[in-house]
């Protein structure tokens, strides 16, 4: 399953869905790195049942991540990871991984996000941690000229809807 994450992802159809990491709450580890309502419901299912997703970025600087996705997604991963509980907790969701972000996601304002992955979990089981480069595929464009542009990605989005 392909997301587009919002704003830029949204630029490299064909996507399944569109998520929302924003690049500002990496920045200053607002909202926990990532909203509530970031990844649809119909990835987390995904994901529970086995399959694996794709997360589409882009950012405008020479380097190999957007913020949203170097900071939001692993912290989702830990806090999807915290909602199956056991051994799941305990894996490493990338290389790159943070104590700030083991504490994000162990913190009370997720805990309601925690508590409706599990009646999920409940419905469809679980097969296996979300992990950064093994079922969570994170892809990002580099030196995009449209970032922070609307009027740039509404155009380039319109175009390629034409096709």
């Amino acid at each position: 399953m392909r997301l587009a994450n919002i704003r830029n992802g949204l630029a490299y159809p064909p996507f399944d869905d569109v998520c929302c990491f924003q690049s500002c709450h990496a920045h200053h580890l607002s909202c926990g790195y990532f909203r509530e309502d970031a990844m649809p419901y119909k990835a987390v299912i995904h994901l529970l049942l086995g399959g694996k997703i794709e997360i589409i970025d882009g950012t405008q600087h020479n380097k190999p991540l957007s913020d949203a996705l170097k900071y939001g997604v692993p912290t989702w991963c830990r806090v999807f990871n915290r909602a199956v509980g056991g051994n799941f907790n305990e894996f490493k969701v990338c290389s790159w991984e943070t104590r700030e972000m083991r504490i994000a996601a162990n913190t009370q304002q997720k805990r309601l996000l925690v508590q409706t992955y599990r009646k999920l979990i409940e419905l469809y089981g679980v097969k296996a941690p979300a992990i950064v480069g093994n079922n969570v595929i994170l892809t990002c464009h580099s030196n995009i000229k449209f970032d922070d542009k609307p009027e740039q990605l509404r155009e380039l989005l319109l175009t390629k809807g034409d096709k």
